[in-house]
């Protein structure tokens, strides 16, 4: 009697240097396509070089500006076309610096680490 298959994907391998070339490539086509974007960090645990199978890339975009509140910019900025999931937290450089100013962990933990990708 055959065995049930897995409809899941199981993933064993992460190419980390493809996933940066792409996420770099993708970075600036983000600028380019998005002027208010100064910088795109990327933290977390690919920054770290600790990503296993199945991590995500963690994104903060530093705008310039924005008149829309933070839940609406996340659609707008979330890049397509990647071989990771991924996570955007657009931000604009002076709510950076308020939540940096006040303590906030999250923020000062994706500043100290992030790679600048573009």
């Amino acid at each position: 009697m055959p065995g049930r298959s897995s409809s899941s994907v199981k993933i064993y391998w992460l190419d980390s240097q493809r996933v940066m070339e792409k996420l770099k490539a993708v970075a600036r086509q983000m600028r380019a396509s998005h002027p208010e974007i100064e910088q795109v960090l990327l933290f977390g645990s690919l920054a770290r070089g600790e990503a296993a199978p199945g991590s995500d890339a963690d994104l903060l975009v530093i705008l310039s500006s924005s008149t829309q509140p933070f839940l609406e910019r996340i659609p707008r900025y979330l890049p397509v076309g990647l071989p990771v999931g991924v996570d955007v937290f657009p931000y604009t450089r002076e709510e950076i610096d308020r939540m940096l100013a006040e303590g906030n962990l999250f923020i000062r933990q994706a500043t100290r680490e992030g790679i600048a990708l573009a």
